[in-house]
Order: C-alpha cells, then structure tokens, then sequence
C-alpha cells in the first residue's frame, strides 16, 4: 500500500487551465511572475509520482546550469519533500522517487550534458534564449523513442526558437493536431 502525501502546491487559475491540457508538446508563452517555473515543476513532480515506469526520467532545463538552479532547484526540492522516501543529491541536481523516476536539473548552456540520456518528459524554461539546437538536435531525439512530452516555457523575447515553437504550436492546435498545444 502506498503511503498518501500531500504537495503544497496549490495553481493559479491560469495555472490550473495549463494543468488540465494533456499533450505531447505544450508551449506556454507567459508574462513575468506568472508562476510558470512553479506550474512546470509540480507537473514534472506530479507525472513523476503517477509513471508505472520504474526507470522513468526527467528534464528541467534553463538557459545556464547556475540560472536554473536558482530557480527551480529549491522548489524542486520543497514540492517533493512530502514524498516519503524521496532521495535528493545535491551534486547532480536530481531528485529520485521511490518508484524510480528521476528528476534532474539542467542548463542548455552545456548542451553535451543532455547528450545521450533519454527522458520521458522536459521543462525548457526561458526557451528564447537557448540555442535552436539544445531542441532539434538533443532534446528532440532523447524524447523520440520513449514518445516523452515538452513542455516550452517562457516570455516573450524577439524573434527566436521559442517564437518560432509558439507559432508552429498554435498553428498545429488550430489544425486539430493533438500533440500541440499553445497558450499565452
């Protein structure tokens, strides 16, 4: 029998209308103190708890290694705390469930850090100041064979990967394309 926790975690309305979409790539283009890094660690979180995979994995990635530390780290590390049995390793950025799922923080500052490694699931935070190939030539391909989702995160900066995402996003959703979805 599984022991029952509690996340204290408790999402915006907005928050909440992101939580109820289900699909393979969600992008989410919101305004500064939304609450988007908080919303995308309690979904990696909350798919993590439900896998029946034992060796499932995940992604949060930021622009630098030190910027999504900063960020996402604690609350990482706060949201998960309720799991009885949960391990944290500080050296790694990663957080291990009892069921085995694994969550790790990243930086796409080292993109050959991702390189290799498979996910069933990754956060891409602040998406318009990584380089397009941290997307099309690592994270892509590390979630192709285990049919893993993304989830694009950001506000609005210019013209760049997370623009392009955007638009191609609500361009497919519009078509009726299940696997996109985009909301600002």
């Amino acid at each position: 029998m599984e022991t029952p926790c509690i996340i204290p975690y408790a999402p915006r309305p907005l928050q909440w209308r992101f939580h109820q979409q289900r699909t393979r790539f969600c992008v989410l283009l919101c305004h500064r103190r939304f609450g988007k890094t908080v919303a995308a660690v309690n979904d990696l979180l909350r798919a993590a708890l439900r896998t029946s995979r034992t060796d499932w994995r995940a992604a949060y990635a930021a622009p630098y290694l030190g910027q999504a530390k900063a960020v996402a780290w604690d609350y990482l590390k706060h949201y998960s705390a309720p799991v009885p049995g949960r391990a944290v390793n500080e050296g790694e950025l990663s957080v291990l469930l009892p069921n085995g799922a694994k969550l790790r923080i990243f930086g796409a500052d080292n993109p050959d850090a991702l390189r290799g490694l498979y996910f069933d699931g990754v956060v891409l935070d602040e998406v318009a100041q990584m380089k397009p190939e941290v997307w099309e030539e690592i994270v892509r391909p590390a979630l192709s064979d285990r049919m893993g989702w993304a989830l694009f995160i950001g506000t609005p900066k210019g013209v760049n990967l997370f623009s392009d995402l955007y638009y191609k996003a609500a361009e497919l959703q519009a078509e009726g394309d299940p696997d996109w979805y985009a909301a600002s």
